[in-house]
């Protein structure tokens, strides 16, 4: 009946959600790798990249498509319309063990995304389970200039490695945005408007 009474009014009702593309790409056998993502367009607004590296795992049913390698990774960072996320390089080195600032990124995501105190949204990956098992670059691009967020958004992510990548080696990615629709009604039904 409310719902009726909202049609009838011709009201808007706007509906915002948080919408996750996920896309692939085979790493080349170099020390870097540029990755340009589709193109988004200004309705959304991405607000976390989470970017991961599986080698030899697709279509395989012995290999455990839960647990990522790191691959020896040196470097990597997210151009958004040329601004860097983070500014600063992580410096990683997996074999010397310095890597805690990607661990605290990936280790955070939950508490950040769901707002959350981090007692009851902590990730509970250790680091030795991080370095081994699930090593995922989590990248904050949730402090935007006003600009990007009225614009075509243009994602790019660069990776350096310390040693080329094994053959096989996959990239996979997700951009977790913003997004807003709204109902708008005509007196008779409901129509999505993307906004």
């Amino acid at each position: 009946m409310e719902l009726y009474k909202t049609i009838k009014a011709k009201a808007s009702l706007p509906v915002a959600y948080r919408a996750r593309y996920c896309d692939t790409t085979s790493v080349p056998q170099s020390t870097s790798m540029g990755w340009r993502l589709t193109v988004k367009t200004s309705p959304e607004k991405p607000r976390y990249i989470i970017v991961g590296f599986q080698t030899n795992k697709s279509g395989s049913q012995l290999a455990n498509p839960s647990i990522f390698d790191h691959c020896s990774l040196k470097n990597m960072y997210v151009l958004m319309n040329q601004n860097r996320y983070p500014e600063a390089d992580y410096n990683l080195s997996f074999p010397n063990q310095q890597y805690s600032r990607a661990y605290r990124d990936a280790a955070t995501f939950s508490e950040k995304f769901y707002g959350m105190n981090e007692l009851i949204t902590q990730s509970n990956i250790t680091p030795a389970d991080y370095i081994d098992l699930y090593p995922l670059f989590v990248f904050d691009v949730s402090k935007q200039s006003e600009r990007l967020k009225t614009s075509v958004v243009d994602i790019q992510v660069k990776a350096f490695f310390d040693a080329a990548p094994p053959a096989g080696a996959d990239a996979y990615v997700v951009v977790i945005s913003d997004k807003l629709l709204t109902f708008e009604s005509d007196g008779n039904k409901l129509n999505v408007v993307y906004k």
